[in-house]
């Protein structure tokens, strides 16, 4: 009996040591081992910059973004000329030729990819005072053209602006009701 009772508490007291010993001992994380010996062995430099290719890869993509901002400046400076020139051909003429349809439909396009670059899509628009004649509605077309390109260039590349959307909209929206007039396409 005297053994049992020993045999018990010794049991007894493994199991409460046991125990306390579980209580006592945080959690360990399993990420903690694996940064840690690194983290106490850069120094303080390591830790301020990335590695060459990070910093590398980091200034490609500045350039790639820089060259993209630009190609949509390009794009603006376009569009402006090219309304301007399908404005000025009809006053001349009094018809769009083909090359005014050509004209019309790159302005389209690169309006297009613009209110994409500016963070854009397609959506519908209601033009104010919408032009029932073409001779304004061109007109219109190379104001709203020219408004544009100036917001275009003064946007920053980081920056993605309601008010080069929404005159990108108007652009092709004007593009839409000039082709809905009869003109005489010589």
């Amino acid at each position: 009996m005297l053994y049992r009772t020993i045999l018990f508490l010794t049991i007894i007291t493994c199991a409460h040591s046991f125990a306390q010993a579980q209580s006592q001992t945080p959690a360990k994380n399993p990420n903690d081992s694996v940064g840690a010996d690194k983290d106490s062995s850069r120094s303080k430099s390591d830790t301020m910059t990335g590695s060459p290719e990070q910093e590398m890869l980091a200034r490609q993509n500045i350039k790639a973004a820089e060259k993209d901002y630009q190609e949509n400046v390009e794009r603006a400076r376009e569009a402006a000329q090219l309304s301007t020139e399908i404005r000025d051909a009809y006053l001349h003429n009094k018809a769009l030729s083909r090359t005014e349809q050509k004209k019309l439909d790159r302005l389209e396009k690169i309006t297009r990819k613009i209110r994409n670059e500016a963070g854009g899509s397609d959506g519908e628009v209601i033009l104010e005072d919408q032009p029932t004649q073409i001779e304004p509605a061109l007109a219109r077309l190379s104001e709203i053209s020219d408004k544009l390109r100036k917001r275009v260039e003064k946007t920053p590349r980081q920056v993605i602006s309601a008010c080069v959307i929404e005159h990108a909209n108007e652009v092709l929206e004007i593009i839409r009701v000039i082709r809905t007039f009869h003109v005489e396409v010589r």
